[in-house]
C-alpha cells in the first residue's frame, strides 16, 4: 500500500482534529507543547494520568491511541471496527510499515483549537523505537515520559484491570478443566518457567481463569513482537535526553510518577528528588 494522500481536516474529538488545512485559530501539534506518554500495555500510563489529576495540574488530554487507531488507522485496513487486540496490533504494524513513524506520523497531523492549546496537551501514548524516533523529530516542543515494567508484571496488571478492550478472539478447541489446561505457547521466552508455574497455581486454585490468562498472554506476546521497550527507552535517551524521563513503575509509586509528569508539563527538570535513581531517570 502506498503512502496516503494528505488527510482532509476531520474532527475526531471536541476541539481536536486530524488533517489539513487548519482553520484559523487551530494549531498543529508540531507547533504546540505536548507531553507524550510512552509505554506498552500495563506499563502504568493510566495510573500516571490519575496521579497527575490528583495533583490538580491543568492539561488537555488528547484522544488516546485507542481512539486515534479507530478513527484514522483501522479504516485503511478493515471495513468496520476491530475489537480483537491481536488483530489491532497486526493492523498498526502494517500501518507503520506503510507510513514511516506509524502512530507518531498521525500524532504530527493532529491539531487543537485555541482554547485547548492554552494548556499543555497530553497524548497517551506511543510505543516502539520507530514511533518515538519519528516523534522526537516531528514534535520539537514535545516532552516524553517513558513508563516501564517487566513483562510478568504487565501480564498480572492486565489480568487485574478488567478492561473490556483487552479482548482476543478464541482460537482452537476448548481445553479440558484443571490446572493442566494452562499451556502457553511462548517461543520468545517472555515468561520464565517460574512465572508460568505461578499462573498454573493460581488457575488450579480458581483465582484465575485459564482462558483469560491465555488471552492476556496473547496480547502481551503480540505487543512484544511489535514493540521493544528497552530499545524504545534507548532511543529516547539518545535522541531527546534533555526533554524526556524514564520511570520504572514497579519501583516508583503513583505520587512519584505524578511529580515527574508535573515537572515535564511545566518544563522543569524531570528527575524526581524523592525517587530512587534507578526508578526515575532523566
Amino acid at each position: 500500500m502506498t503512502a496516503p494522500a494528505p488527510h482532509p481536516f476531520t474532527a475526531i474529538a471536541p476541539g481536536i482534529a486530524h488533517g489539513a488545512p487548519l482553520p484559523a485559530g487551530w494549531r498543529s501539534l508540531a507547533d504546540a507543547d505536548v507531553l507524550v506518554l510512552v509505554g506498552v500495555t500495563g506499563a502504568g500510563k493510566s495510573t500516571a494520568l490519575a496521579a497527575l489529576d490528583a495533583r490538580g495540574v491543568e492539561y488537555t488530554l488528547l484522544p488516546d491511541r485507542r481512539v486515534v487507531t479507530d478513527r484514522v488507522i483501522i479504516p485503511r485496513y478493515a471495513g468496520g471496527p476491530v475489537a480483537d487486540r491481536v488483530q489491532r496490533f497486526a493492523i498498526t504494524r502494517a500501518f507503520t510499515r506503510d507510513v514511516p513513524g506509524g502512530m507518531a506520523a498521525v500524532l504530527g497531523e493532529l491539531a487543537a483549537d485555541g482554547p485547548r492549546c492554552a494548556r499543555p496537551l497530553v497524548f497517551d501514548g506511543l510505543r516502539g523505537e520507530a514511533e518515538v524516533a519519528h516523534a522526537v523529530a516531528l514534535l520539537p516542543r514535545a516532552r516524553f515520559l517513558a513508563l516501564t515494567a517487566p513483562d510478568p508484571v504487565r501480564m498480572m496488571r492486565l489480568l487485574g484491570r478488567g478492561d473490556a478492550f483487552d479482548s482476543v478472539a478464541p482460537t482452537g478447541a476448548a481445553a479440558p478443566a484443571g490446572a493442566a489446561e494452562l499451556e502457553l505457547a511462548d517461543p520468545d521466552g517472555i515468561l520464565s518457567p517460574a512465572d508460568v508455574e505461578r499462573l498454573r497455581v493460581e488457575v488450579a486454585a480458581g483465582r484465575l481463569d485459564a482462558a483469560e490468562v491465555r488471552a492476556k498472554f496473547a496480547i502481551i506476546a503480540a505487543e512484544r513482537r511489535n514493540y521493544d521497550p528497552d530499545r524504545t527507552v534507548a532511543v529516547l535517551r539518545t535522541l531527546a535526553p534533555e526533554r524526556s524521563a524514564v520511570v520504572d513503575t514497579t519501583r516508583a509509586g503513583p505520587g512519584e510518577v505524578g511529580a515527574v509528569l508535573a515537572r515535564l508539563l511545566v518544563g522543569l527538570p524531570a528527575t524526581s528528588p524523592v525517587a530512587a535513581p534507578a526508578a526515575v531517570a532523566a
